[in-house]
């Protein structure tokens, strides 16, 4: 007989956001406040927290975002080079110039830690009216920076980006790790489809 082994349970992940709760942080954080510029560079540089923190206008020229992630610093040294949307410059004229981090605290400093800046983040989706929501593991979470970036990365899917093209804007290191955004926009998309065509079946059949 073989031998059978018990794998981990499957884990939903961070939560990740939908226009509605994108909206309603838009509409309690409006531009010109420090938690509406952290919103939006988020977004559109799909980041995680450990960047988010750190980018400043030392990282803008010729109207692109140029920086290394922490994930790829570590392994590859790969430098990201992405466009500033409308969204985001923004939010970034909306508030006074900073010499280094455009993300900073009450006190006008830059966060000291990526921790730092995602409590502080969590603050301000909880002012918001943000509640936790049942994620498909049966777990509770709450809408925070990681599931915004997961947001960023959905939101390219959607509007048809291949998983090559999203892994240049998130730092993502394989295929594999992007892959899955596209994934799950393509199966909402071709179930829609087969149901579409069993429904033009079973009207014809109607009538």
């Amino acid at each position: 007989m073989g031998v059978f082994t018990l794998s981990a349970a499957w884990s939903a992940g961070f939560l990740t956001w939908e226009p509605e709760q994108l909206e309603q942080y838009r509409q309690r954080h409006p531009l010109g406040t420090m938690a509406r510029l952290a919103l939006e560079l988020t977004i559109n540089l799909a980041a995680r927290r450990t960047g988010v923190h750190i980018i400043g206008r030392q990282h803008l020229r010729n109207g692109r975002i140029t920086w290394r992630p922490g994930k790829t610093r570590r392994r590859t040294g790969k430098q990201l080079s992405i466009i500033v949307s409308l969204e985001l410059q923004a939010a970034i004229d909306a508030l006074p110039p900073s010499e280094l981090a455009f993300v900073r605290n009450e006190h006008g400093q830059p966060f000291a830690s990526a921790a730092a800046f995602g409590n502080r983040f969590a603050d301000r989706c909880v002012q918001a009216g943000l509640k936790p929501a049942m994620c498909d593991d049966g777990k509770e979470r709450n809408y925070r920076c990681h599931g915004l970036c997961k947001f960023g990365c959905t939101r390219l899917a959607e509007h048809d980006a291949p998983t090559i093209e999203i892994m240049q804007v998130s730092g993502h290191l394989t295929l594999a790790e992007a892959q899955k955004y596209v994934d799950a926009i393509n199966q909402k998309r071709m179930s829609d489809k087969a149901l579409a065509r069993l429904n033009t079946v079973q009207n014809k059949n109607s009538k």
